[in-house]
């Protein structure tokens, strides 16, 4: 494949295919010499090529769409705040090199340009590798699925997890006949927008409960006491279904490694020195050289009962790709990774060390995570990851593609000065420069009556009670820095898909009509979504819905969101406390360089990460941003599952500031 300039749908969809093939067998060549790609991890080990071909496997098609739309626009004559993407961005996102001859530079670059922040790359394999697999390691035939997980982090290692999966049978709680009884027929039927995948062979019970949510949703009945009590039974019943679902999800297909989805501590005080010593006590005393990044996340899951014996089975692989039990408990796979590593490891004396490790942390409640954003396979993309309970209430992104990623955050900031190799990491928006679309097709009377005058009082540009036209809605969404709708779907009858992604720029979105988040699946074609079609136009952040929800409901989410962003934005002006640290430290230093006095030498970390807080107080990384707010919105809803779960964040973290004070 060439420049890639046009792209051929059957060629994509074969480098998907070959990629995800590859990250694979990197996986299992790591555990044992009689699968060994010795020619590759002469260059890398395998945990490096895995997870850049699980990446390359996942949104290559939209990658793609990014690409040609980026460098299309930049022939475009420029026009007033916007920029050329970068070459370095452009580079990332190249679906492969010319010629395999580069492939080893090419790789070594990827890694290199990641984003700072923690990504988690998710797919399911299709059930053909079920039957490799099988042959290939000493799994139980009743393994009927596989999920490749992997952790890329620009400051670690990658981790590479291979999870085979039990399946999630459907529960007891079907719709009573005494609700079919007093419904009208209905005229619409529930249309799954993603068709069918491997989810509904292992996990049934996912697809009943949106069906049926659908039909208690939208079913029309005669308003008596009996049947509204007989209503919300279905509904709680629904909630509590879907609950149950998510926790069966975490604990059938993560087990004990549900902690790596976890993002990494921010101000855990002696995390850093805890790993160190931990380390040089494991490399000394284990004679285990391990991946640092697996470490973290032992550690950094100590509050979350992650069984840290369990995992330590797998810190002796040397290729620091992982095959684990996930929800299977044959403690004899351990063997397996003893032998590979010729049993130089001690387990009692390693668990005894990480023990003492997780005992030394000083965490309490107020330490906080770095976000984390979620790169989902089409086959997994509608199933809301970041309600499972270990997530709920963390902060989480989802985005098509890695490359899609650095696109995205380099539109954010291609106003901010470089500081050394990185720049500041976020864009932000400010909560109180929106435009607010208020019930246009004027049905939804009560959300008008609870958001019309609130949105006037914080003196917010917008629509309510009718339809805007095309142009009017593109040039709010140029325009301002925050987009709020509140009506039915996403809104693309009033701005279609292909208007939006031809913006040239694009303020972030908050979506709160049914479905408004939803990607919808044909076959082997790439998802097509109005998400991602903001996400094309440069909007930073979308929350939007995965599934059909009810107003009243969504309108409590959606005010909480709005009113806990009102609140971050007045706290702006409050100086971070650690960054005040810094800046002292910064000052101490005299890195600002007064006449005739000597300047302290500094670590080059410690010198980059004091510039980068000197140029952007604002947007520092110790800041609640947009999405770190989900959790407690969601149990506002007095469904906070069927109703609370349905809403997720599209995007990159977004940080919360105001212009005023700027």
């Amino acid at each position: 494949m060439s420049s890639f300039a046009v792209y051929d749908l059957s060629l994509l969809m074969i480098l998907q295919q070959v990629s995800n093939l590859l990250a694979v067998m990197f996986v299992v060549s790591s555990l044992s010499e009689q699968f060994s790609m010795s020619s590759f991890s002469k260059v890398f080990e395998e945990n490096y090529w895995s997870s850049y071909f699980h990446q390359a496997s996942i949104g290559t098609h939209l990658t793609c769409q990014f690409l040609s739309h980026l460098t299309g626009r930049c022939k475009d004559p420029p026009v007033t705040g916007s920029s050329c993407i970068k070459e370095v961005t452009v580079d990332l996102l190249r679906t492969a090199p010319d010629s395999t001859i580069d492939l080893a530079e090419y790789v070594k670059k990827f890694i290199a340009g990641l984003p700072l922040t923690t990504i988690i790359s998710i797919s399911l394999l299709e059930r053909e590798y079920s039957s490799l697999l099988q042959e290939l390691l000493p799994y139980p035939a009743c393994v009927r699925a596989w999920m490749l997980v992997s952790r890329l982090n620009f400051k670690t290692e990658p981790v590479v997890m291979l999870l085979p999966l039990d399946s999630i049978l459907q529960d007891e709680g079907d719709l009573s006949s005494d609700f079919f009884q007093m419904c009208e027929k209905p005229n619409k039927v529930w249309h799954c927008p993603w068709g069918f995948t491997t989810v509904d062979d292992i996990a049934p019970a996912f697809r009943t409960i949106l069906e049926e949510n659908y039909l208690t949703s939208s079913s029309r009945f005669e308003e008596t006491q009996e049947n509204r009590i007989l209503w919300w039974k279905q509904r709680t019943n629904l909630d509590r279904r879907l609950d149950k679902f998510l926790r069966n999800v975490e604990d059938l297909w993560f087990g004990s490694w549900k902690c790596l989805l976890l993002g990494e501590w921010l101000n855990c005080k002696n995390f850093d020195l805890v790993l160190k010593n931990l380390v040089n006590d494991l490399r000394s005393k284990c004679k285990l050289d391990i991946n640092e990044g697996l470490l973290k996340i032992i550690l950094g899951g100590s509050k979350y009962d992650c069984e840290g014996k369990t995992l330590l089975s797998l810190l002796c692989s040397k290729k620091d790709c992982y095959i684990a039990k996930g929800g299977y408990c044959d403690e004899a796979k351990s063997g397996i990774f003893l032998n590979a590593a010729n049993k130089l490891m001690s387990l009692e004396v390693a668990s005894e060390l990480i023990n003492e490790a997780l005992n030394a942390l000083e965490v309490d409640d107020s330490v906080n995570r770095e976000p984390v954003i979620l790169v989902l396979d089409s086959e997994v993309q509608m199933l809301p990851w970041e309600n499972l309970p270990i997530l709920r209430n963390q902060e989480v992104y989802r985005m098509p593609s890695i490359s899609s990623i650095s696109a995205v955050l380099e539109k954010g900031n291609n106003h901010k000065e470089q500081v050394g190799r990185n720049l500041v990491p976020f864009p932000s928006i400010d909560p109180l420069d929106a435009f607010y679309l208020l019930n246009p097709a004027g049905d939804l009377k009560y959300t008008q009556t609870v958001f019309e005058n609130y949105f006037r009082d914080q003196n917010l540009e917008g629509k309510a009670g009718s339809e805007p036209t095309v142009q009017e809605l593109a040039s709010a969404l140029e325009s301002h820095d925050l987009f709020i709708y509140f009506g039915h779907g996403s809104g693309v009858q009033y701005i279609p898909r292909h208007k939006i992604q031809k913006l040239q720029q694009c303020g972030a979105a908050l979506l709160m009509g049914c479905s408004s988040g939803s990607l919808t699946l044909h076959g082997s074609y790439a998802p097509q979504g109005v998400p991602l079609s903001y996400l094309l136009a440069g909007s930073p952040s979308i929350v939007a819905n995965l599934w059909d929800v009810t107003d009243k409901d969504i309108d409590r989410f959606g005010k909480a969101m709005f009113d806990a962003w009102l609140k971050e934005r007045s706290e702006v002006a409050m100086q971070c406390l650690q960054c005040n640290l810094l800046s002292e430290e910064l000052e101490a230093m005299n890195l600002k360089g007064g006449k005739g006095r000597a300047k302290r030498k500094v670590p080059k970390k410690k010198s980059q990460e004091l510039h980068e807080i000197d140029s952007s107080k604002n947007n520092c990384s110790h800041r609640r941003k947009i999405g770190a707010f989900m959790g407690q919105a969601r149990n506002v809803c007095v469904l906070p599952f069927l109703t609370g779960a349905s809403p997720i964040c599209y995007g990159v973290p977004t940080g919360i500031w105001s212009k005023k004070d700027s």
